[in-house]
């Protein structure tokens, strides 16, 4: 069998090179056939990654700072397939990892002591790491689920100085409500308060109805003692209810439908009434005209950021070198422009550390000047998950063929806190509200319910693995190194246990979870880990924050120690939200616009 499969690689990397060859000896040809023009392409702003945050900066600029255009780099391809599976809420598991649209990333393996008993060591074995590399991003390829995290998380992003207050629960709370449009029919009082209904970004609630073994699912646990919630993005975060989906009409929305194609729509020259004219905007004469509009380069790897030389001890940041169709190109900024970087919480410090800002060691130890030494890859946060499956008895009751087009299958969700000793939550937990578990029940072929650590303690790093942009960098999750992260996990983990013991689900539905056995706080540890998988939210990688204390860019996400240069993305977060990370994200590229929109107007 594994002879086969090694037959079948060979002959699919034979047909790949040889297409390849085939490629470049066209490009070649071409290339002695005729001579190119070569001309300096100058943008106002580089936006580096199509993703949820290179889109919504992209529309918010180009609408908000006049007469100014825009070059967005993409690595991977566009979205512009209709009804194609991307489209289907029901289908987002099939899409997370496929080879076209996702970066492909795969985490380190990690041995440490044992939390149970520090005397024995235990192994955290590498996972697949889904990145949307698509336009779009994550928003393309995620599961939809639409939440903030908890006042207190921005409160505490806020709390690192005077300067950061425009990161609080009020300001960020602006911006979720510019950024939001939310089609919840009849929407109370206090759900405005919370909302915004005319934003780019459709929020919608679900469009079918819970099948009844989830239903069941929610008795349970109400009788348990845990309250109902009607909006996880409002007064309160902890109960159980419904999720909103970014969604629109029963079909993924996602942050390029909404902000890049809105951004899309902008073209014109300015001034109108003068002739066009390609040239370096350094040199160009008042009687040319400038073409105003977002260009996006799909299939476009970035290379590194260009400095100007002449101005060595200033790390001024003037373009990006990337390659696309077959060779590497450069782009400039305009005067007063900015290279703006939104690759994500693997991809940013990957760019930066090629550039030359990162860790000294790390970054000498691959050949690579230090331009600038800053903790970047550093304060890798993400959401540990762990799952218990049920068996159920009564047939067709999980069957997928009942799953709903518009479904993604995880509608129910769930927030608590844990108990810190291991312990099967109790109703003062239930109660809390700063929850700091995440929940999904969801029913495939089998009923699971999914447990994640949403304020976990331990925390990662990234670092580079070879000075080739091609090549990935290694990436240690470090989960459950902190005790308290694996008591809470395990904590839930004994919960789902008892939800799965309750009537009607033990005895209408005859439900069997795969933990039913008795276990030990060292059976539990073994088994956290060998089931654990990430919620695919990394973030915090370039953090914000003061130098002093760990920061990688400002208060108004510009990169220490160097000049036209920020980072926008989740690898921004200083810490890490309660909640999916693509609503946050969205919020900090609509803030950042604004922050870049009063320094541009300042250059002037």
């Amino acid at each position: 069998m594994a002879l086969d499969l090694k037959t079948k690689l060979d002959k699919e990397l034979k047909d790949d090179a040889e297409i390849r060859n085939l490629w470049l000896e066209g490009i070649h040809n071409r290339d002695h056939r005729q001579t190119f023009k070569k001309i300096n392409e100058f943008y106002d702003f580089i936006i580096v990654g199509a993703g949820t945050a290179g889109c919504v900066l992209a529309r918010e600029l180009i609408y908000n700072i006049p007469n100014i255009n825009i070059l967005v780099l993409e690595a991977g391809p566009p979205n512009i397939q209709v009804n194609d599976i991307m489209r289907s809420p029901c289908a987002y598991p099939s899409v997370s990892r496929t080879i076209e649209t996702d970066w492909g990333y795969y985490t380190e393996n990690q041995k440490m002591p044992g939390i149970v008993d520090p005397t024995k060591e235990v192994l955290n074995k590498g996972i697949n790491y889904s990145r949307g590399k698509v336009i779009g991003g994550c928003s393309t390829v995620n599961a939809m689920i639409y939440t903030r995290g908890q006042k207190a998380d921005y409160d505490l992003w806020a709390a690192q100085g005077p300067e950061y207050k425009i990161w609080d629960y009020d300001h960020c709370l602006e911006a979720y409500k510019a950024v939001e449009n939310n089609t919840r029919k009849s929407p109370d009082e206090e759900f405005k308060k919370y909302h915004g209904f005319n934003g780019l970004l459709y929020v919608q609630d679900g469009q079918n109805d819970f099948d009844d073994i989830i239903k069941d699912v929610i008795k349970v646990v109400k009788n348990l003692g845990i309250p109902y919630n009607n909006d996880f993005n409002g007064v309160r975060q902890n109960g159980v209810g419904r999720y909103q989906h970014t969604m629109k009409d029963g079909k993924r929305f996602s942050l390029a439908d909404g902000y890049l194609t809105d951004a899309l729509k902008k073209v014109e020259t300015y001034p109108p009434s003068k002739p066009f004219d390609i040239g370096s905007p350094h040199g160009l004469s008042d009687n040319a005209a400038k073409f105003v509009a977002v260009n996006v380069k799909s299939f476009a790897h970035m290379l590194n950021i260009i400095w100007d030389e002449e101005k060595k001890d200033e790390n001024v940041a003037i373009g990006v070198k990337y390659f696309y169709d077959g060779r590497v190109h450069k782009s400039f900024i305009a005067p007063k422009g900015e290279v703006i970087i939104c690759g994500g919480a693997f991809n940013s410090p990957q760019i930066l550390m090629l550039s030359g800002i990162g860790p000294k060691n790390n970054l000498e130890e691959n050949n690579i000047k230090v331009r600038k030494e800053l903790p970047v890859g550093r304060n890798l946060f993400d959401h540990p998950s762990c799952c218990i499956t049920a068996k159920v008895s009564v047939p067709n009751s999980t069957s997928t063929s009942q799953l709903h087009y518009s479904s993604s299958g995880l509608e129910l969700g769930m927030f608590y806190k844990g108990d810190i000793k291991g312990k099967v939550p109790s109703q003062e937990h239930f109660l809390d509200e700063r929850p700091d578990i995440q929940f999904h029940g969801k029913k495939n072929d089998v009923l699971t319910l999914v447990s994640t650590l949403n304020l976990p303690s331990s925390v990662g790093h990234l670092e580079l693995r070879s000075s080739n942009p091609f090549i990935h960098p290694k990436i240690f999750l470090n989960y459950y190194e902190k005790p308290d992260d694996l008591y809470l996990m395990m904590s839930s983990l004994k919960l789902s246990r008892e939800i799965f013991k309750q009537p009607p689900l033990s005895t209408v539905w005859g439900v069997e979870s795969d933990v039913d056995k008795e276990m030990s706080d060292e059976d539990w540890e073994h088994y956290i880990r060998k089931k654990a998988f990430s919620s695919s939210h990394a973030c915090g990688t370039v953090k914000m924050a003061p130098e002093s204390k760990g920061g990688c860019v400002n208060h108004r996400l510009q990169v220490y120690g160097t000049k036209n240069l920020r980072v926008v993305d989740a690898s921004i977060f200083p810490t890490i939200p309660a909640g999916n990370l693509n609503a946050p994200t969205a919020v900090v590229a609509w803030k950042a616009s604004r922050l870049i929109e009063e320094d541009y107007k300042n250059k002037a």
